[in-house]
């Protein structure tokens, strides 16, 4: 199902506010993605039309099942990508975050397979060896 970048954030944004309140509403949304009201609700439209949360007028947004699935691997490549930019490669976490923003819609599932394995044996390395640690922050950080 080819989501839109728009409504990939909306479904991700869903899954964040799920953390802060007990019901997803159209304001948290609004407010967590820096839009307006309106924009909210045309894209909670379209989610709806596409089965993956429902949502009555003027009632909390729910996730369906596939809906859920689809926000959690949007939120997974999120967090793959801004650990990349962060702990492998140093950028500032706001440098990081809009990276990882960016890129998010456009990692396919094979690659996060691989980007994910490829952190966790850069992890096992690091706890192996300091020196491997000490020459990979060091070829990073040369100008």
């Amino acid at each position: 199902m080819g989501l839109t970048e728009g409504l990939q954030d909306c479904l991700k944004a869903i899954l964040l506010c799920e953390k802060k309140h007990p019901f997803v509403r159209t304001k948290h949304l609004a407010q967590s993605l820096g839009v307006k009201s309106p924009s909210v609700h045309a894209a909670v439209k379209e989610l709806t039309r596409l089965g993956l949360v429902e949502h009555e007028s003027y009632g909390h947004i729910e996730f369906t099942p596939r809906g859920r699935r689809e926000a959690e691997l949007v939120y997974t490549r999120h967090k793959v990508l801004y650990r990349f930019f962060t702990e492998i490669l140093g950028l500032p976490e706001d440098v990081s975050e809009n990276n990882a923003c960016g890129i998010e819609h456009h990692l396919d599932e094979n690659s996060l397979e691989k980007l994910s394995r490829f952190l966790d044996f850069l992890d096992s390395k690091s706890e192996e060896s300091d020196k491997f640690t000490r020459e990979l922050r060091e070829t990073l950080d040369e100008e």
